[in-house]
């Protein structure tokens, strides 16, 4: 295994880490909705970045442009697999994003992107949590979520109406917002740190079970 291999396949084990933001973030919004997304993926073929389409290109480079965590992150791998999602199976585009600042543990980030029509399904972005003591109010946290959903999906991103706040306690007593927004056919879970700061946002576009113990 040559060491690109062994470190993208180190990033995608620590997504399945108990305790981490993304897991969190799922977590809360499966509590919200009283059920839990169901991904069923599977591996396609390795890709390079020559192989994506124009589209997929074109998603990832915006990505990368409106999020400055991500502006000097570099492609660690690119999967393509094949996942059921509400509508219909689709071939997407599991991305993995990594640096390593000043010698440190490598940050890393996970883009999902439909590898046909480029259409972005999610970003989570694994580079820490600050410890300030402020938390955006609710009203600052809606808003500010709209926001990051803007950049990402430029007009796109009027069709989502808010539905949902939550907060959660993950690393070491650090604070998260998770923000649920609605449109026609899907959710849509943008989830921020205590001052609004991106840190990941997922379409809801996968099919549910209902979690035990919930009332229907």
């Amino acid at each position: 295994m040559t060491k690109r291999k062994a470190l993208a396949f180190t990033l995608i084990a620590a997504l399945f880490l108990p305790n981490t933001p993304i897991l969190s973030n799922e977590a809360a919004a499966a509590t919200s909705h009283k059920a839990k997304a169901t991904v069923t993926a599977t591996k396609l073929e390795e890709l390079s970045i020559n192989d994506l389409n124009q589209k997929a290109k074109a998603t990832l480079n915006h990505v990368k442009e409106v999020i400055p965590d991500l502006k000097n992150y570099h492609i660690a791998s690119i999967v393509k697999e094949n996942v059921v999602t509400t509508s219909g199976p689709i071939e997407r585009l599991e991305v993995i994003l990594t640096s390593t600042p000043d010698g440190t543990t490598p940050d890393f980030g996970v883009v999902h992107v439909n590898a046909s029509t480029g259409e972005l399904i999610a970003v989570d972005i694994q580079n820490g949590l600050p410890s300030s003591k402020e938390v955006l109010a609710d009203e600052e946290a809606i808003k500010k979520g709209k926001e990051h959903l803007k950049l990402l999906f430029g007009k796109q991103a009027e069709k989502y109406k808010f539905s949902q706040i939550h907060s959660s306690t993950v690393q070491d007593n650090k604070t998260q917002i998770l923000v649920i927004y609605t449109s026609p056919d899907h959710y849509i879970n943008v989830t921020m740190d205590r001052v609004g700061k991106l840190k990941a946002i997922k379409k809801d576009i996968y099919p549910k079970t209902e979690l035990e113990g919930k009332n229907k």
